[in-house]
């Protein structure tokens, strides 16, 4: 299975982090559209995360970085998606960098 894994910096607190990428992950209508079988599960003490969709599976974890975090998420993609894993990366890019600017 590709994966695809994307690591984020940020000055901002890991708890605000947390807060913020659990909300896009949620809630996020492309995402959502992507795969009807999209589903997400928190963990909050953890600060970790899971998607799933009937195509991918995701894991993400928000880790404390000096004064302020990282976020790493790692896509898994079936091969026939391998195609799209550039386009994967690129936009989940995207939408980190609107949050947590």
């Amino acid at each position: 299975m590709p994966s695809v894994k994307i690591e984020k910096k940020t000055s901002l607190p890991s708890k605000d982090v947390f807060g913020r990428i659990s909300k896009l992950l949620d809630s996020d209508k492309e995402l959502r559209k992507m795969d009807p079988k999209y589903k997400c599960t928190f963990d909050e003490a953890k600060m970790t995360g899971k998607a799933e969709g009937g195509q991918f599976k995701a894991n993400m974890q928000v880790h404390k970085d000096g004064d302020g975090s990282r976020v790493e998420m790692v896509i898994d993609l079936p091969f026939h998606l391998a195609l799209f894993k550039g386009l994967v990366e690129k936009t989940l890019q995207k939408k980190l960098e609107e949050i947590l600017s």
